[in-house]
This record gives structure tokens, sequence and C-alpha cells, in this order.
């Protein structure tokens, strides 16, 4: 498993002191960042109320001030996860012009950023494949929604091969994407090779772009 680059994610910060006094705002920020491993490790039914109270180091009466239920709570961790991706594929993208530089950049990425959110995918991947409830099933779809049309719009432009559309290209990325966040981090041995991302960059390169070859290293 590839550990995460020391420059893809701040070290978290401490939490606050249990029991001390903070604005309502930075109080809730403090509880979805507690909340967020939690839910990632252990899952939405693994997780109870007492849990995530201390966590956060609040009463739960505390808790339910700010979010009225665990679901609401769980929701808002999985709107967090949707946000941290969709920032992470636009720093990703940055800079790169043309869709054939920027499918490059997302693969060189890759590794790196499935290291670097774990957790997201995590809780994200879990809430599709245990929670079907109607609420919980929204708010993963509408999560890759966003990711999808971040990765539409890296694509859009010049450089896609005439009569691929970067629509279609932009949600190829998005399943290839999430295979990977749950192959790579179990260390699945053929997607884990030496030199198999390039040469999966160089196949989609082929069928996507009218580059055709990634760029030597």
């Amino acid at each position: 498993m590839v550990k995460p680059a020391s420059s893809d994610r701040p070290p978290p910060r401490p939490g606050p002191p249990p029991g001390s006094r903070l604005p309502a705002g930075e109080r809730r920020a403090s509880i979805l960042a507690a909340a967020f491993p939690r839910f990632a490790v252990h899952g939405f039914e693994g997780t109870t109320t007492r849990d995530l109270a201390r966590a956060a180091g609040v009463t739960e009466p505390v808790l339910y001030r700010h979010f009225p239920s665990k679901e609401a709570l769980f929701a808002a961790v999985l709107e967090e996860a949707a946000g941290r991706l969709v920032a992470a594929l636009d720093a990703a993208v940055g800079g790169a012009r043309g869709a054939g530089a920027r499918l490059e950049a997302l693969a060189e990425r890759l590794e790196p950023l499935l290291a670097a959110h774990v957790d997201e995918f995590r809780v994200l991947n879990g809430a599709a494949a245990t929670r079907p409830d109607a609420a919980t099933a929204g708010a993963v779809r509408e999560a890759y929604r966003r990711l999808g049309e971040r990765l539409v719009a890296a694509l859009d432009g010049d450089g896609l091969r005439p009569g691929v559309s970067a629509e279609t290209a932009g949600h190829l990325l998005l399943e290839m994407g999430l295979g990977a966040s749950l192959a790579r981090p179990l260390g699945v041995p053929g997607v884990c090779r030496v030199g198999y991302g390039r040469e999966v960059l160089a196949l989609l390169l082929s069928a996507l772009t009218a580059r055709g070859r990634p760029r030597p290293r």
C-alpha cells in the first residue's frame, strides 16, 4: 500500500479540550472532524452517538445541539468527503492545459491522492454498499455526481479524440477511480504491480485523446 506523501495532507490538528467552549461554527466543525474517521472505520451502524460525542470531546446533548440526529451528522460527513475529493481533483489538474495533459496529471497523482484520502473514499463507498436507505443513497449519488462533473470538466476542451465526449470520458474515469479506491488500498497484486499505472495511462491516452502516448519519465 502506498503511504500518503507528507505534502498531500497536513498533519491533523488536535481537537479542543473536552468541555471547552467554542463558537457554534467551530464546535460544529470540530464534531464533524472527529466523526469523520469514526464513520470511515466503523461505518454508520458500527458507530454510536456516544462514540461520536466522546471522540469530539462533548456530551451527547451538545452533539444533538449541532446535529439533530446521527443520520444528519453522517450526511454532513458524506458532503464533506465529496468536497475534499473535489478539491483534490482540482489541485491535481491545476495548471495542466488540454485533455491529454490533464489526463496525465490525474494518472500521475492517482496513487498519492488515493493514499491521502482513504477515509473519504471509505466513507462514501461504504455508505453506497451498506446504507441502502433513500437519504444516504441520495447523498452518495450527489457526491459521485460532483466528482463526475469535475472529471468531465477536466477533460472538456481540446485534446480528446474525435467522437469521444468529455461526458463519457469523465464518467469512465469516475468508474475507474472508484474501483481503484477499493482495490489499491487492499494491495490487490494486479493493480499494484510496478508499471501498471503507466500501461493504463497509455491505453487511456490512446483511446481517449489525439496524443496517443504518455510523455517518457
